[in-house]
């Protein structure tokens, strides 16, 4: 068995979380990147279900984004709970999730939470 890693960086949303009220009421742009290590046959044969379906992933994160929660802690967990539902062949995930100009009277800044997991 090979351990692959698959990532997808980028992935710009607009949601509505926050902790505080205006947050939830204005909404901001969220950037997530995720990276999977997936434990694969040492052949693929280019076959999809032996790895990660790209459109799945997005569907997954885009359900949990549009839920509003008051941490992006919350957000990230989420996503990592499903994944490893859907593909209990992971073994490694690390998912980043980036707000851009949270509401802290800077001009320019994101806030950003990093979530690592190994599985056995």
């Amino acid at each position: 068995m090979d351990l692959y890693h698959v990532a997808w960086k980028g992935l710009r949303m607009y949601a509505y979380h926050g902790y505080f009220p205006e947050e939830r009421i204005l909404g901001s742009w969220y950037e997530l990147d995720i990276q999977i290590g997936l434990l694969t046959p040492s052949t693929l044969g280019d076959d999809l279900s032996q790895t990660v379906d790209y459109s799945q992933v997005y569907q997954i994160c885009r359900q949990i984004m549009n839920e509003p929660v008051d941490l992006l802690e919350t957000i990230v967990e989420k996503i990592g709970k499903q994944l490893t539902i859907q593909w209990p062949r992971i073994k490694t995930l690390e998912i980043s999730l980036k707000k851009e100009n949270p509401p802290l009277g800077l001009s320019k800044g994101d806030s950003c939470i990093i979530w690592t997991k190994t599985l056995e």
